[in-house]
């Protein structure tokens, strides 16, 4: 059967616009999820030396059934947690949207007065060196303190600096051998990346075609900031998980996919 000129020229343009849909990014983001986590119990360790206190904690809302994992280890399906030292650690409930939220748990010891606060700087460096930093504050227990992070070695400083975005997990220790676990989480401060001479340049490169997200599209035109920023969410998870550009097309480079992580999570402005 021979097929027209212009059944041909149909045939591609349904092509073209059936890969575009393709491209559209979904409206849902993780941003507007309700999912929320709570503590329900904990139960404290019986000395500073002993692996016996527990942590419940509980997924709501957002969109069920849910997983847990501790200072970003393996997801269970389990919300409690056990064999645990003093300390503070980081709880995250995970729904089936692939949709998070953290909740910071602290576990006391009851045989011993050594207690700790911190604060914690942003890193506001979209790429390293990073600028994050921590600072310990002890009391009780026995001095003197060493601390350490990250699995480094133990040393005096109660402050930690060049810290990337992320959670850190401190130990503290005194002179007894008591110890408290510290989960601690850096956040993002503003890197300053541009949106008109960083953002914007890769969206003309790899997005804004004339069959797809060029001018004239309507509020599927990325040319317009207003379209882009309200899909802010979903252009940083997509291009982080790679599903966007999609499969078989060209691929953003790490620096490419980091800056418009660094833009979105600095709030997306139209600098």
């Amino acid at each position: 059967m021979r097929i027209s000129h212009f059944s041909r020229f149909a045939i591609v343009s349904l092509f073209m616009a059936c890969s575009c849909v393709n491209k559209e990014i979904p409206k849902f983001t993780c941003a507007d999820s309700d999912l929320t986590i709570t503590e329900v119990s904990t139960t404290d360790a019986s000395t500073c030396s002993t692996k016996d206190a527990q942590v419940e904690v509980a997924g709501s809302l957002g969109t069920g059934p849910y997983e847990y994992s501790m200072d970003a280890g393996p997801f269970q399906p389990s919300p409690v947690f056990t064999n645990l030292w003093a300390g503070t650690y980081t709880f995250t409930v995970k729904d089936s949207k692939g949709c998070t939220r953290e909740l910071p748990v602290s576990i006391n010891a009851s045989n011993t007065t050594l207690a700790t606060s911190f604060t914690a700087e942003p890193d506001a460096q979209c790429f390293s060196p990073h600028d994050g930093s921590i600072t310990v504050t002890l009391t009780g227990g026995m001095p003197p303190y060493q601390l350490k992070i990250d699995g480094g070695a133990f040393g005096a400083s109660t402050t930690f600096n060049n810290l990337p975005k992320g959670i850190h997990a401190v130990v503290v220790r005194d002179a007894e051998n008591c110890t408290l676990s510290l989960s601690i989480a850096v956040s993002r401060g503003d890197t300053g990346i541009s949106y008109s001479s960083q953002i914007q340049p890769i969206l003309n490169e790899f997005c804004n075609s004339s069959g797809c997200h060029g001018s004239g599209n309507g509020s599927r035109s990325w040319t317009s900031f207003s379209n882009v920023t309200a899909k802010a969410g979903s252009i940083k998870s997509r291009t982080s998980n790679g599903t966007m550009p999609p499969p078989g097309s060209a691929d953003l480079t790490t620096e490419q996919i980091q800056l418009i992580t660094c833009w979105v999570e600095d709030g997306a402005k139209n600098n």
